[in-house]
Formats: structure tokens, sequence, C-alpha cells
């Protein structure tokens, strides 16, 4: 069985399978065309980022909503207590990743400090999320929710987590890395190697590897590869079942499940990349969202659809004089009331030149709304 563990199969090239391969290799080649400005493009980036980690922590079981948490990101105040922390520990492990992925192997010490990161300040089980051993292998046996697999005994952690981690690092061609990493997302819940917070960390290695193999988040892409499974829980479960036989059919019929999902996903979120489609079907509806329920007056309106409808998302205080604004004054005043609401700041620090900031505003309420209307937001992070 053991042999059979850290195996890539091959595929039949031809098959779905093969070609999805190659559609994925070409999207991470891909140039993206009518690339948003980077003081945009960060922003939303930091939007997905929400859907990413709220979505894991709802798999697991949160029942915290995106509105509810929309709205203590605009309050700064939390009510939900160690549901708010569980989030944000995911939050700030994925900031973890992309901050030291690049320089760093995968290890067992950078999976442990994932794990760490992700249960801090929870309640160990069976009554919280945490971890009575923090990046630590477990020392009691344990059973997955919604399978009948038995994940190895605490005697035998050692050996299986060791393989896997050589798993992941191997130096494999090109064609197979997108398969270690579907079967590396399988392989970590089979050997569920922590006492807690396994798929938490395992969703999260998703996100690592594919920034490893190619993927940059930091420079114009953005991931949200939990989408791919809490679109529909109950077959994400039964995908996993599948694979746990660990025959090579099934393990491919897996494969083909996690990378058809996620080649969906790339693609519906570079479509939103363009800035055509950024500055119509989102920014501008933001806009008019927060004028629909007063939360900006019409001069404000005005100013914000100004920048945003500019060549570059940002303008000079000087071109409000094009609707109408003419005095010095008054444009230092307009744009400085904006500046306190947190709806506009400077592209650079201590700069004169000002985009839209919908992360930190009222704005954010209409870009959610927004990302709703055009498909994507799942239901299922609305749903109590």
């Amino acid at each position: 069985m053991y042999s059979n563990l850290f195996k890539i199969p091959d595929p039949k090239w031809g098959s779905n399978l093969a070609n999805l391969i190659i559609d994925l290799e070409k999207l991470k080649v891909k140039r993206l065309e009518g690339e948003i400005p980077p003081y945009i493009f960060f922003q939303l980036k930091n939007i997905f980022q929400i859907l990413e980690t709220l979505g894991s922590a709802r798999i697991e079981g949160n029942n915290t909503t995106l509105a509810e948490y929309i709205e203590e990101i605009m309050d700064g105040e939390s009510t939900f207590g160690e549901s708010r922390t569980e989030i944000e520990n995911i939050e700030k492990a994925i900031n973890f990743i992309e901050e030291n992925i690049e320089n760093n192997p995968l290890d067992r010490a950078f999976i442990s400090q994932l794990h760490k990161i992700v249960t801090s300040d929870l309640t160990p089980p069976p009554k919280g999320e945490g971890s009575r051993y923090p990046g630590e292998l477990r020392r009691n046996s344990v059973k997955i929710v919604k399978s009948k697999h038995i994940p190895p005994e605490p005697y035998m952690l050692q050996e299986y987590f060791d393989g896997f981690v050589n798993f992941i690092n191997q130096n494999l061609q090109e064609q197979y890395q997108l398969l270690m990493v579907a079967i590396a997302h399988h392989r970590f819940n089979y050997i569920h190697p922590f006492d807690n917070a396994n798929g938490r960390v395992g969703r999260l290695l998703n996100y690592a590897l594919l920034i490893k193999l190619g993927f940059r988040v930091k420079n114009g892409r953005i991931l949200n590869p939990s989408a791919v499974f809490y679109v529909d829980r109950d077959r994400y479960y039964r995908m996993l079942s599948t694979a746990d036989s660990l025959d090579d059919e099934d393990v491919l019929r897996w494969c083909e499940y996690f990378l058809s999902g996620l080649k969906n996903e790339i693609e519906k979120i570079d479509s939103l990349l363009d800035r055509n489609f950024v500055k119509d079907k989102i920014l501008l509806r933001s806009v008019d969202f927060a004028t629909q329920r007063g939360l900006i007056n019409p001069q404000e309106e005005k100013i914000l659809k100004l920048i945003v409808k500019s060549d570059d998302m940002a303008i000079k205080s000087q071109e409000l004089s094009k609707i109408g604004i003419t005095k010095s004054i008054q444009k230092t005043r307009a744009m400085n009331k904006l500046k306190d609401q947190g709806m506009v700041k400077a592209t650079k620090k201590g700069g004169r030149v000002y985009t839209v900031d919908f992360r930190h505003s009222y704005l954010l309420r209409g870009v959610i709304k927004s990302l709703e209307k055009e498909g994507f937001v799942s239901d299922f992070l609305e749903k109590n």
C-alpha cells in the first residue's frame, strides 16, 4: 500500500486529463491582456484572498457568512470569537506563504509553521478548531469525517510524512507537476498528519505548490483554489474517497476532478483582470451601489467615477475641474474628504495621484455585490 502512495500514474495522452494539464501549463505562462493597474490589482487580490480564506474555513464547518465577515472588516470589531480567529489565521498563513515560498523549500519546518499559524489561539479538539500539538505530528489515532479510510497510526506517521515531503519536492518533468499537486492534496488528507486542521493546511499547500510551480501571485495572477472544493462539498468528499483506493484509475479520476476545477477557476478569475471589465462591471457598479444607499453624495460620486474612467484609474486633484470643481481649495477639500472616508488613496506614498480605495471603504460592499452578480462568489459563502 505504501509503495503506491507516492506514485504518479500516467494518464493517456490525448485524454481529457492530458488536455487539462496542457491547458493549465498554457495558463501558467499566459500573458494577461488588458492588465489593470497594480494599485487596483492588489486590492482585487486582497478580496479574493478573503474568499479563499473564508471558503477554506467554511469547508471545515465555520458558519461565518461572507456578508458577516465584510461587515466585521468594515466595523473593525469582531463578534464571532474563535470563528473570526480561525478565519484570520488562514489569512495570516496565506501571507506567510506569499512572503516565504519562493526562497524556501516546502519542507517539514515550513508545513509545521503553517499548522502553527492556522491553529494559533484556537481551542484544541474536541471543543475547538485548534491543536493539542501545534506544528507536531499527531499522537493519537483519528478518523476522517465522511470517509471510510483510516489514516496511518501515530507510530507510522514519521515515515509517511517524510515520504510526503519528498514527494512534493521531487524534481519532476513538467507534464507531471500538476498531477503531483492534485495527488498531494489527496495524500495529505490520506495521511492526516496532524491532530486537527489537516483540511485547512492541505488547502494552503495547494496554494503554496501552485505558486512554487509558477502561478505567480505577485505579478498579475489571482488564485482561489479552495473554490474548487466548496462549490460542491459533497462531490469533493466523494472524489477524495474514490482516490483512497490508491488504484491508478481512481487516482486519475481524482486528478481530473481537481485540475478541471482549477482550470475553470483560474480562467474565470483571469477574465476579471481585464481593465474594461473591472471598470464597467465592478468599480462603476460599486460606486452606484454606494450612491443608491446614501453612502456618498452626488459630488463624491462624480469624483469616484472620474477616477475609475480615467486611463490609469487614477487622477491628480487638478483634474477635478473636468467635473466643475474649479477652485484649488475646493479640489483639496473634496479629495481630503474622500481620503478621510477611505475611498481614495495616493498611488504612491506621499504622491498626489489618487485612485479608488475599495478595500477599506464602503465601496467594498458594492464590489462584493458586483462580484456576486458576475459569478465570482459562490452561494456557499453566503448560506448559514
